[in-house]
This record gives structure tokens, sequence and C-alpha cells, in this order.
């Protein structure tokens, strides 16, 4: 964008050496009154809409104890000291902010999002904020004076309503906060551009919070991209899986019965997780089983049954064959009430080996299981693990006690990973949280951390509707936002007075629901394929069209003899590559591709969000950015065709369940899937 469109900036003026800037300036205590200023009104409404706490935190503020403000006679010479250290945010002002915008959009001009630790006086924002090109900038500010000034002095009320500006007080910043942010669609294509900048020398001296928010915030960033999967061979095992296993689906148990028919009827859940401490909390757990939902993990029940406890709910996420042997063993007493949530992408083992128990698959709230508009059977697991699941299950009944037991994500201080009678070890690995109870580090693992991320934002959310979340596993990993208490403490306080629980059962599917629903199922997936197909001819037919020449250019990019002559050429190509990615992302296509393409090509969309926002101010500049644009789309257009050739086959090779039992039922004559090339097979 052109500089002399910072009108704000225009103005500029160089100031004074600093003794005649304090002589001439005079104290913001003298210039306005806070409770009646407008601006500050005006801004506190703004930032109510996205930060409760911090508003009213600012709203109950009279005066600033600590800092004062000192404002020139041009309306952007303002500057902030500390009256403790007398130390200035700026050393001029004017000039500095000057500096920093220019500097700042020489390198960043094109960045949709940016991060910065440091509000400073906050004009640097309200003219970063003039390029339209910034979506998003994120601001951490440590200290709650500076922002209460900075409210006061400078109208942000417009930045702040449309969350352009994202404002945060670094004392009440969470992970949680900085997920949700991260996990904003239009930006999880640029987590490669994470970087938490500081505009100004005067924060230097809150390194060790500046180093607590930047490892939160790449935290944030890694939990979503682990979020996306890390290969596509992992995303088909689920979509074979979800596909093989649709007939047990809709023949068994809806989840969307049960959840109505339970609805409400118990106070308090208890969820069973495999962690060390879980040993010393069985003869507690087995006391006040009858007055609580127990929810049990596939990895407890074997230990559930060893010491007579019964579940009502064992729930299961994972797709592996390896989870299936937590359900061989069956003891009619302890899992006859039970009802097993399980996810719908599971192994098939495991369906063997729940089965003639009640089993209830739920779908996960993802498009390739969405697509089929089953709702009655979804949508729950959100999250990485099968305990994030059954907090999910805990909340949707609507309980307003959940409580964690055995939930260590850590390894116990002599080295064990799981709680007595669990079948399988975690290897060794050496990351360190902080502990339960506050003081100290434990050992954890990289997917341990994410659960307990995924549990975190979990807890976040659920405690705005009232339910309050509770640690009673005595050991392991903090989980922040739950209460830390002894578990047989709370189910004193929490059982008390309460009568046995007397749950109501469902019926299994009826036929006529079960036929009907099968068949909507097999004509999305003859739909699915349909569009797949097509899309994959448009990428395939664009694919061999500009290699060639993509190799071409690469060949004379690498000689060094790529000019200013190529940039048309390179132009043409960039053209035909977007008008193919136009086509497959017509609303007809969404629906059927946009899972595979997604997952097939995020990792490239990653290093083309470095690319696109890189500076090409020079003709020269944008030919070297135009033919590594088109390089990484070649590898682009393969992996989208590769995609969704895989999925084909996958469907085609899972569907034959659902289609036998079609014709089986009478409910069609002939297979319109198609039968899948008998050569192809996952690599995983």
């Amino acid at each position: 964008m052109p500089q002399n469109e910072y009108s704000t900036m225009d103005d500029f003026q160089v100031v004074k050496e600093k003794e005649n800037e304090q002589k001439n300036a005079k104290k913001s205590s003298e210039a306005f009154e806070p409770s009646a200023n407008p601006i500050f009104q005006k801004n506190l409404q703004a930032l109510f809409q996205q930060d409760e706490i911090l508003a009213a935190r600012l709203w109950g503020m009279d005066e600033m104890a600590d800092y004062d403000v000192f404002v020139g006679k041009d309306p952007i010479d303002i500057n902030i000291i500390n009256n403790k250290t007398l130390k200035y945010v700026y050393e001029n002002p004017v000039k500095d902010v000057q500096n920093t915008l220019e500097s700042v959009e020489n390198e960043y001009k094109r960045y949709p999002i940016m991060y910065f630790y440091g509000l400073g006086n906050g004009i640097l924002y309200k003219a970063l904020l003039k390029n339209e090109t910034h979506q998003k900038i994120i601001v951490v500010e440590p200290e709650i004076e500076i922002i209460y000034a900075v409210l006061n002095l400078i109208d942000l009320s417009d930045e702040l309503s449309s969350e352009r500006l994202t404002l945060f007080y670094s004392e009440f910043a969470n992970y949680t906060q900085f997920y949700y942010l991260a996990c904003n669609s239009k930006f999880t294509a640029y987590a490669k551009i994470y970087n938490l900048q500081i505009h100004s020398p005067f924060y230097d001296q809150f390194s060790d919070d500046y180093a607590e928010i930047n490892q939160s915030f790449a935290k944030a960033i890694s939990q979503m991209v682990a979020g996306h999967g890390n290969s596509i061979d992992d995303n088909l095992i689920g979509v074979r899986n979800n596909i093989e296993n649709l007939t047990a689906m809709l023949t068994n148990y809806s989840y969307v019965d049960l959840i109505k028919k339970r609805y409400k009827l118990m106070d308090t859940a208890v969820i069973v997780s495999t962690g060390p401490s879980l040993d010393k909390q069985l003869e507690t757990l087995k006391k006040f089983a009858p007055y609580v939902t127990v929810i049990s993990l596939d990895a407890s029940l074997p230990i559930l049954m060893k010491h007579g406890i019964k579940p009502d709910y064992v729930t299961s996420i994972e797709r592996v064959e390896a989870t299936s042997s937590f359900f061989k063993k069956r003891d009619k007493k302890i899992d006859k009430d039970a009802y097993f949530i399980i996810a719908s992408l599971t192994h098939k083992k495991t369906i063997k080996n729940i089965l003639p128990r009640r089993l209830v698959l739920t779908m996960r709230p993802q498009q390739n299981e969405t697509s089929f508009g089953l709702k009655g059977y979804g949508y729950l697991g959100i999250g990485h693990s099968t305990a994030n699941q059954a907090y999910q299950l805990a909340y949707v009944l609507k309980h307003k006690n959940i409580v964690l037991i055995g939930q260590d994500l850590a390894f116990a201080p002599d080295g064990k990973s799981h709680a007595t009678g669990h079948a399988f070890a975690q290897a060794d690995e050496y990351l360190y949280v902080k502990a339960y109870g506050g003081e100290g580090e434990v050992r954890t693992t990289y997917v341990w951390d994410k659960f307990r991320n995924q549990f975190e934002a979990d807890i976040e959310q659920s405690s705005k509707k009232d339910v309050t979340t509770y640690n009673c596993t005595q050991g392991g990993a903090r989980i922040e936002g739950s209460i830390e208490k002894p578990f047989l403490e709370t189910m004193q306080e929490l059982c008390k007075d309460k009568k046995q629980k007397n749950l109501p059962n469902i019926a299994p599917i009826k036929e006529k629901r079960a036929n009907k629903d099968m068949l909507k199922a097999y004509k999305v997936l003859v739909k699915k394929l349909s569009f797949e197909n097509e899309a994959k001819r448009i990428i395939e037919e664009t694919f061999l069209e500009v290699v060639p020449k993509i190799d071409e250019i690469s060949k004379l990019r690498d000689e060094g003899k790529l000019s200013e002559k190529h940039f048309h050429k390179l132009v043409k190509i960039s053209n035909r590559i977007d008008k193919a990615k136009d086509a497959i992302s017509k609303p007809k296509f969404k629906p059927f591709i946009e899972n595979i393409v997604a997952i097939s090509v995020y990792f490239q969309e990653l290093e083309l969000a470095k690319i696109s926002v890189a500076p090409s101010d020079t003709t020269m500049q944008k030919v070297n950015k135009l033919a590594e644009w088109v390089e990484i789309h070649k590898y682009w257009l393969f992996s989208v065709a590769g995609g969704l050739n895989a999925e084909i086959e996958t469907i085609k090779k899972a569907s034959r369940n659902l289609v036998r039992e079609l014709k089986k039922r009478g409910l069609i004559t002939k297979n319109e899937i198609g039968q899948a090339k008998e050569n192809f097979r996952l690599s995983y």
C-alpha cells in the first residue's frame, strides 16, 4: 500500500530534544478526566465485546499510580513514563513510531495477521490498520496502566469492535485464548509467519513475560497444526473405517437418542483415565460409583472390571487395531448396562469385540462425516484423545460437575506411565510441565501435552456454561482451569444426600430408520465420488499443462538466467493454476473435496503463505517470487490429484459392506459406487 495512504502519519513532525519535550508537554492527569472521557467510553464499549474481564478491570480504574502520560503540541506526540524507573516508552514518540511504521510496512505490508508485544501509545497500530491487507493485529501489553492511558487518549473503537485489533493484558491472557485465535480459518495457513514483535526497547525489561507469552502462542499454533493431522494416510484410515462401519452405526444405538433420554439426569460425572495415580482412587470410586455417572476410557475398562466397578459409558476414539484388545474380555455384571460410545472411525475389530453389547458409534464434527447429514449419530470427539471425547460427552449430557481421576498426563516419580493393569506402556520423552498442585515440574510427552491443552480449552469453554471441573488425580501435570482437590473429599461433597442412580435405557434403531439412513449414506457416497472424479480430472489436466513450463523456469533460475523478461510467462502459468483452483473451489465441490484437499496440501499452503507475504516491490522481486510460487504449486497440484485419487479408491473399497447390506435388504440392485482397483493400498 502506498505510504500516502497513511493520512494520520503524514503529519509526523520532528520534535525537540527530550528536555524541551518535557518542558512544553503537559501531564495526562491535567488533560482529561477518564470517567467523563467519551473516547475512553467508546473504547471500553468496543473492548467489552472481545474481553469482558479486561474491560471491567479498566472501567474500575480511577487513576494511574505508576505511569504518567505526556502529550505534546502534536496530537500524536504522546509519550508514557514509568514514575518509579523514569523510563520512557519512546525516546522521541513521533520519530520512533514513524520509523517503526516504515520499517514494519517495508517488511510486513502483505501480512494479513501480525503479533506484537507492547501497546506503546497505540498510534502505531492505528496507522498499521490503515493498510487493509492487515486483517488482524494482535497486541499483548504487560502493563494495565498503559492500556488505560492509551484507551483514554486514542480512539481505537472501530479497530476493537471489528476485531482487526485484538488486545490482551498479559496477566489475563492464556493459552486457550491464543488457541482460538490460531484456529481462525482465515489465518491457519499463516502459521509459519508467526513472529511476536517488540516495537520499542522499553519492553525489553519484560523479557520473562514476553518469553511466556511467546511460548503460549507457539504452543497454540503447534496444537492447531497438529489438529490438521500429520499424514494423508492417517486421514484416509479414518475415512475407510468410518465408511466400513456405517452399517454397524446405523443398525445399533443412536447417540442423539441416548443424549435426549439422559439429558440433565445426573449432576456429577467421573472420567476414569489410566494414569499411574488411578490405583489410589479405585477404592473411593467403587464406593461412590452408584451416585455419579462413571465414564471409562477404553483403556480403563479392564482395570474397572478387575475391581468390580460398573461404568455407565465407555469411550474410544482410536482407529488402530491395538485398541480393540481393551474390549476382548467381557463381564456381564460389569458392562451389561454400559453404552460403548465409540468414534465411527474406529477399527472394525473394536466393533467385533464390543458387540453384542450396547454399541453407539458417533461421528466426529469433521467434513467427511458431517457431509452424510446423519445428525442422529453425532457429533462428538473434538481433540486428540478419548479422554477429551469423554469430557465432551459429560458436557453434552449436562453434568454440572466433571471430575477427572487418573488423568496424570505425566510419568509417575517411579517412571510408570499408566496405572497397574494397563496393557501398554508409553515411550520415554523428556518434556517438562507444571506439576499438579502448582509446585515443581513433571515429565510428560508431546502427545500428552496436546491432550492437556485440549482439556484446558474445553474447561475454559464449559466454565462459561457453569460447569465446574475438578482434577482429583492428585498427581501428574496441572490442568489449568480445573479445581485441584482430593478425590474422597470431592465425592463426599458432591454425593451428599444423593440417591443411587437409575438411568433409563434406549431401544436399538428400528429397521425402517436404518434402511432409510443406509440408503441416504450410499447416495452421498455416489455423489461424492462423482465430484471427486471431476475435480481430479481438472487438476490432472492442469498439472500436465503447466509442469513442463515450470520445470523450464526452474532450470533457468538454477542457471542464473531468470530475468525480468520472464515475468509475463510466469503470470500466465500462475493464472492457469488459479483457474484450476477456482474451478474446484466452486460451492458444488466444497462439501465433497474440501477436507481431502486441505489435508493433502496443508504444508504446501504454509509455504505458499510465506511466499505470498514476501516483499515484491521491484520487477525482479516479483519474478523470483512468482518462480517460487509456481514451483510450490507443481507439488500442490500433484498432491491434490494424488489425495483425490487415494480417497476415491479408499471409498470404493470401504463401501463394500454398505453395498452388500443394501443389496441384501433389496434397497439397491446395482453398485453405482464402482469397484476399487485391487492393487490399491494405503501406505500406512
